[in-house]
């Protein structure tokens, strides 16, 4: 046995000591996993990015309420610059789009909202928007047809009608 076999023996042993301290020193920390209702509340509790966009979002939804829609879709425009990759406002700006009755132009902020965050399709977690998505889906369908009959040559269709197929498989494939 020359020099490098021994430093390569060595090596092993050492590793393989290393190895069983470092999983012995860990044994027990993976617990469980959680059950549903404490998922729940953990999701339900979960803070939003600030506390500014926490109070934005909640004028943004009042004044939706409340029927102004313009000046709803001026702070959520301003909110989605200020944070682009929060799903929320991408949501209430669909949300904005579908009460105006303009479901195509609701589509690709919904798409971007599922995109940044998933849970919205997820029946498990308190942010679930499933159903209010399906409906939307399919009323812009509906739109996409009555387009295709009075203008079958539009090739600005086909991007909304992506997206609405898009939107539509990702609402199939979600655990609803």
């Amino acid at each position: 046995m020359d020099w490098l076999d021994k430093i390569s023996g060595l090596a092993i042993v050492l590793l393989i000591i290393s190895s069983f301290v470092l999983i012995s020193s860990h044994m027990g920390e993976a617990g469980p996993d959680m059950t549903m209702s404490e998922r729940k509340a953990i999701a339900a509790n979960r803070p939003a990015v600030n506390d500014e966009i926490a109070g934005e979002l909640k004028l943004i939804k009042n004044l939706i309420e409340a029927g102004t829609l313009d000046k709803a879709g001026a702070l959520t425009l301003k909110l989605v610059e200020k944070y682009p990759f929060e799903g929320e406002p991408r949501m209430i700006m669909g949300d904005i789009y579908m009460r105006r009755q303009e479901p195509l132009k609701a589509m690709p902020e919904y798409k971007q909202a599922v995109d940044l965050n998933p849970d919205y399709l997820d029946k498990n977690t308190p942010l679930f928007q499933g159903k209010k998505l399906k409906v939307a889906v399919s009323e812009a369908l509906t739109g996409i047809e009555k387009v295709i009959r009075l203008n079958p040559d539009d090739a600005s269709i086909n991007n909304s009608r992506k997206n609405v197929y898009y939107l539509q498989r990702k609402i199939a494939g979600s655990c609803s």
